[in-house]
């Protein structure tokens, strides 16, 4: 843990909010930024709380900073923030980015500079963090249109999207047994693209994790960890560009641009084998029931689409002989 971070805060003892700092580490994103501060302007009229806009300006070459403070609105405070990083990658970035913006009394939310936040996207996190959140995780959306047109890009996408409604309803009967959800299933997106922490909690856990790449996946897993609640919010939307080429090290860019032109592409990293998604379950019904695996990086070798493909009819059977006989069970017993 970091010790730059006091840890005598728990998750039982909350501060007031008093204050909303958006995060938004950005290397030369000129021709996008506008958009994005227009869109937090938006959403700050619906904010209950004070908010500013944290522009992390890394290692830019374009006029991104520039944009940032001649941002003009009476109620949207912009704060750039110019750094030359040695290593710039997008979780380095973001960590960063995040240290500046805890401060006494934040709710930090985080998105990316390509991003459209919904209006109701900073009022929706403040719900969920007054209904007793640490963490929110927030959907998104992207138009994915030219990537599905790719014979490999259909094929991912349908079998991926196959596989993980069967482990998202484990993960939530996992979830459930253990306390940490409640009945309705959560989406289990966890984007820095849109995630709310408050910065009591942040300080706590010690920050984000110094990785290079899913340092969104690494924060909530690491929140998770520590006892923290995490909850998943179905109306704090954004919507994220679907562009082919970004600064993340196995991001989004590079997943999509793979799965167009690859002809058996690497899945989504958070795609567990069948056999450790059973050894989660076993350990759950045995009265220990840890925190779902990490998704910033894989359990095992990461899977291809075409063995996903292959351990798509396993993971279904275990589901539908263990996981759904279980939970029927433990309602019919309630």
């Amino acid at each position: 843990m970091d010790a730059s971070f006091p840890t005598d805060v728990t998750s039982q003892f909350r501060p007031q909010l008093t204050q909303v700092v958006v995060a938004v580490p950005v290397r030369n994103e000129a021709r996008l930024l506008p958009r994005l501060l227009s869109a937090l302007s938006g959403a700050t009229r619906r904010s209950a709380l004070p908010v500013t806009a944290l522009v992390f300006a890394n290692n830019c070459i374009d006029e991104s900073a520039a944009i940032g403070r001649a941002h003009d609105d009476p109620l949207l405070a912009v704060e750039v923030q110019e750094a030359e990083l040695v290593h710039a990658t997008a979780g380095a970035a973001r960590r960063l980015a995040f240290d500046i913006a805890a401060r006494e009394g934040a709710l930090i939310l985080t998105t990316d500079g390509d991003a459209i936040p919904h209006p109701d996207w900073i009022a929706a996190a403040l719900r969920t963090a007054d209904a007793g959140a640490d963490i929110v995780c927030g959907r998104i959306t992207a138009d994915c249109r030219r990537v599905l047109a790719t014979p490999s890009g259909q094929r991912t996408a349908t079998v991926e999207g196959a596989y993980a409604a069967l482990l998202h309803e484990t993960r939530h009967a996992i979830d459930r047994i253990a306390g940490r959800q409640g009945p309705a299933r959560p989406h289990y997106i966890e984007s820095g693209a849109s995630l709310a922490i408050r910065a009591d909690a942040y300080r706590m856990i010690g920050g984000m994790p110094a990785v290079r790449s899913s340092e969104d996946r690494a924060l909530v897993h690491r929140a998770e960890s520590h006892g923290l609640t995490v909850r998943y919010e179905n109306t704090m939307t954004a919507v994220v560009s679907a562009r082919l080429h970004g600064r993340a090290e196995g991001g989004m860019a590079e997943a999509l641009r793979q799965r167009m032109h690859d002809p058996d592409p690497l899945v989504d990293q958070a795609m567990l084998p069948p056999a450790i998604v059973a050894q989660l379950w076993a350990r759950t019904v045995a009265g220990c029931a840890p925190p779902f695996p990490s998704r910033a990086e894989p359990v095992g070798p990461r899977m291809r689409t075409s063995a996903l493909e292959d351990a798509l009819p396993e993971l279904r059977r275990f589901v539908e002989a263990t996981v759904r006989p279980h939970l029927i069970h433990r309602r019919v017993a309630a």
